[in-house]
């Protein structure tokens, strides 16, 4: 009997494990030049639904300092502002959680690196991509 209770603890530990695990239904994996990883999203969203889109895949959304450690999180738009996400396969504008002003949050361009804001939609705009980590 002790045994079987054994076994069944071990079912259940491995099962919260796996259950846990982050995943990237509906996005995309992609690695940062320091080797992170990230999901990035497939579509576009606003800003409220990239945070959510991030938890169901249980993650959250990243967090600028990881996106772009030691760089000043002042919103320039010029290339290579976050050399860590320029030159990535994928490209697009990618939120980060990090808001800027009342109405915005800091976007970071996998493409070229830039860091920016949206100045004329902030947060609501729908055509940037959930970045979760």
């Amino acid at each position: 009997m002790r045994k079987i209770i054994v076994f069944l603890m071990c079912v259940f530990a491995v099962t919260s494990v796996m259950a846990a695990e982050p995943t990237c239904n509906g996005g995309s994996t992609i690695t940062a030049n320091n080797g992170t990883t990230f999901c990035k999203s497939d579509k576009g969203m606003n800003w409220w639904s990239a945070f959510t889109w991030c938890e169901s895949q249980g993650r959250t959304l990243a967090e600028f300092s990881k996106m772009c450690p030691g760089v000043s999180q002042t919103p320039a738009n010029e290339e290579g502002d976050c050399p860590n996400l320029q030159g990535l396969a994928e490209s697009g504008w990618v939120w980060s959680s990090l808001a800027y002003g009342s109405n915005a949050a800091l976007l970071v361009n996998l493409s070229s690196g830039a860091v920016s804001y949206d100045r004329n939609y902030g947060r609501n705009h729908n055509g940037y991509y959930a970045l979760c980590e």
